[in-house]
C-alpha cells in the first residue's frame, strides 16, 4: 500500500498506513489538513464499500489533496485547470476545483477520477483600494479578505494598478468575487473571465458575465454542448479587454464548476459544495456561485441552526440533485467566520489532542483547518507534525461557547508559518472581532474572552474610556490586544465595519518582502 502520513483519528479506519511527509513523525502524525492521504487500490473491501461522489470546494491542503475536508488520493485522477492538464504538484492552497471520484467507508478519505480547477479571472488591475479591501479587474470587483491565500512573495499592500493577477474565488450576495486565492501572472498574452452568462444577445453577439460585457462575434460555439449558448450557462472565456469589453477568441469552454447545463449527474450521485450563502429565501432555497440549494423539513443542520443561514455566511452542502439539476440538501454545515487572529510564536503542539498554543492561547485543529507554510522552508505536505516548539505562526479561528457538559473551544480554521522575526514588535498581538458580550469597570468581554481596557488603549469613535464603556455593550468591535502573565490588555477597540481585515503589513519582514 502506498505509504503516507495519516491523522491519529483515521488509524482505526485504515487497514495499514506509514509515515512520510517533510518534517513530520510517522509514529505520531496530526489530524491537520495537509498531510493525510489513503488510497483505496489494493483494497478490494474499501473498494466495495467506496460510493461515487462529487465534491466542490477550495484546496485546503496537500500530501493528498484536500477539499471540504476529504482527503484525495489523486495518482491516478486526470487533473485538469483553466483547460490545461496539470499534477499535483501544480495544485495549490486556496484554488477552487471540483473532485470526481470514490469516497471510502471513512467518509474522510478516497479516490479522485477527475480533478476540475478554473480561476475565475485572469487579468490586469484596474483600481485598488485597501481601505475597502477591493480590486478591480476586468470590470470585476474582488474583495479581499483576512482568510484570503497569496502567492509566494505577494501581500495585498503589494498589489499595484497594472499587475495581472489570477484570482480563485466565490461569489457573494452583492455579487462581488470574494478572493480565496491571488497569484502573479506574468503571462499577459490572454485574459479569462468565467461566470454565468446573463442578458445574451444573439444578435449583438454579446452577453454578461458578472456584469462584464462579453463580445463573442470572434470565438467558436464548437465545444460546447449543441453548439449553442443560453442564459444561465456558466462559462469559460479568454481573450482581451479594451477597458469596457471583454472580446472573445478562441472556444467558448462551459465552465469546470457547477452542475448546470453541462454535466450528466446519476439521481443517485452524493454531491458536496461549499460556498457563501446568496439568494437566501429562509427555509426555501438560496444559491451558492449559481448553484441553487433547496431546503426541505428533512434538512439538517450542523454546527448550527436554519435561522443561522443568512447571506454571505460559508456552509457545506451535502445532497443529491433533483431533475431541474438543483441541489436538495441533506445536510447543511455552517462555516463561521474566523474571528480570533493570534500570531506569536508556538509554545506547544500536542498530536494526540491535536492542539497548539500560541500566546497562552489553546487552540483545536481539525479536518477543516488549512495548513500553508510561509517560512523559508516552504514544506508542501504541512501539518500539525510539521510544527516545532518556537514556530512563528499566525493562527486564525473561532471560540465554541461552554455549555453545560462542556468547556469553550478554541477551533483553528488557518494555521500559517512565517519565518523568525516575520512580525515587528507591534504585531506581536491577539485580535478578536466580534460582539461586547459583557461590560466592567475596565473590562469587556468579546467572543468569552474578558479584555482588560487602560488609559493607554487607543479607542476609535470615543475621546474617552469612559464614554466607551457606557456604549460599549453590544457593540460590534475589533480588537488588537496583547496577553501577559494570564491577562489580555487591548491595545486598540476599532467598531468593526465587517468588510476588511487589513492584516497584509504584518506578512511582510522589515524590507518590505513577504518572509
Amino acid at each position: 500500500m502506498k505509504c503516507t502520513k495519516f491523522s491519529p483519528l483515521m488509524i482505526s479506519l485504515l487497514l495499514a498506513a506509514c509515515g512520510g511527509g517533510s518534517g513530520g513523525s510517522s509514529d505520531s502524525p496530526a489530524v491537520g489538513n495537509n498531510g493525510s492521504s489513503s488510497s483505496i487500490t489494493g483494497n478490494s473491501s474499501s473498494a466495495a464499500a467506496a460510493k461515487t461522489t462529487v465534491t466542490q470546494g477550495m484546496v485546503t491542503g496537500f500530501g493528498s489533496v484536500i477539499v471540504n475536508g476529504v482527503h484525495y488520493d489523486v495518482d491516478d485522477a486526470d487533473i485538469n485547470v483553466d483547460g490545461k492538464a496539470l499534477v499535483e504538484s501544480d495544485l495549490k492552497v486556496g484554488q477552487i476545483v471540483r473532485i470526481t471520484g470514490r469516497l471510502n467507508a471513512d467518509g474522510k478519505t478516497g479516490k479522485a477520477m477527475k480533478l476540475e480547477g478554473e480561476s475565475q479571472l485572469v487579468g490586469p488591475i484596474t483600481s485598488i483600494d485597501l481601505t475597502t479591501g477591493t480590486l478591480v479587474a476586468l470590470g470585476q470587483t474582488i474583495q479581499l479578505t483576512a482568510d484570503t491565500f497569496y502567492d509566494d512573495g505577494l501581500t495585498a499592500a503589494q498589489l499595484k494598478v497594472g499587475d495581472i493577477i489570477e484570482v480563485s474565488s466565490y461569489t457573494n450576495s452583492d455579487g462581488l468575487l470574494v478572493a480565496t486565492r491571488i497569484d502573479w501572472e506574468d503571462d499577459d498574452d490572454a485574459f479569462q473571465l468565467s461566470g454565468e452568462i446573463s442578458a445574451l444577445d444573439t444578435t449583438a453577439k454579446t452577453f454578461l458575465l458578472n456584469g462584464t460585457v462579453v463580445n463573442y462575434s470572434n470565438a467558436s460555439l464548437s465545444a460546447l454542448r449543441g453548439a449553442t449558448l443560453e442564459n444561465g450557462l456558466k462559462l469559460r472565456v479568454v481573450g482581451d479587454f479594451d477597458g469596457t469589453t471583454f472580446f472573445a477568441r478562441g472556444n467558448l469552454h462551459a465552465s469546470h464548476l457547477g452542475f448546470k447545463h453541462h454535466d450528466d449527474f446519476d439521481d443517485d450521485q452524493e454531491i458536496t459544495l461549499s460556498g457563501t450563502v446568496a439568494n437566501l429565501v429562509p427555509g426555501v432555497s438560496f444559491t451558492i456561485n449559481g448553484t441553487t440549494v433547496l431546503i426541505t423539513n428533512r434538512t439538517e443542520f450542523d454546527d448550527g441552526v436554519a435561522a443561522n443561514l443568512v447571506d454571505g455566511i460559508q456552509v457545506e452542502v451535502e445532497g443529491q440533485l433533483d431533475a431541474n439539476q438543483n441541489l436538495v440538501a441533506e445536510e447543511i454545515e455552517l462555516k463561521y467566520r474566523a474571528k480570533i487572529s493570534n500570531k506569536g510564536l508556538l509554545e506547544s503542539v500536542d498530536l494526540t489532542t491535536n492542539t497548539l498554543v500560541v500566546n497562552g492561547m489553546t487552540f483545536e485543529v481539525n479536518e477543516d483547518t488549512s495548513f500553508n507554510d510561509r517560512s523559508s522552508a516552504k514544506v508542501r505536505f504541512f501539518d500539525l507534525a510539521d510544527l516545532a516548539t518556537g514556530d512563528t505562526l499566525h493562527v486564525r479561528g473561532y471560540k465554541i461557547a461552554a455549555t453545560a457538559t462542556t468547556a469553550e473551544r478554541n477551533i483553528a480554521s488557518r494555521v500559517e508559518r512565517h519565518n523568525p522575526h516575520a512580525f515587528g514588535n507591534n504585531d506581536w498581538k491577539l485580535e478578536f472581532e466580534g460582539v461586547v458580550e459583557a461590560v466592567g469597570v475596565d473590562s469587556i468581554t468579546v467572543e468569552g474572552q474578558v479584555i482588560q481596557l487602560t488609559s493607554q488603549t487607543r479607542i476609535e469613535g470615543f475621546t474617552t474610556l469612559e464614554l466607551f464603556l457606557a456604549a460599549a455593550l453590544g457593540l460590534d468591535v475589533e480588537v488588537k490586544a496583547i496577553t501577559q502573565n494570564g491577562v489580555t490588555t487591548a491595545l486598540k477597540v476599532e467598531l468593526d465595519d465587517d468588510r476588511y481585515d487589513d492584516d497584509s503589513d504584518d506578512d511582510q519582514d522589515d524590507d518590505g518582502r513577504d518572509d
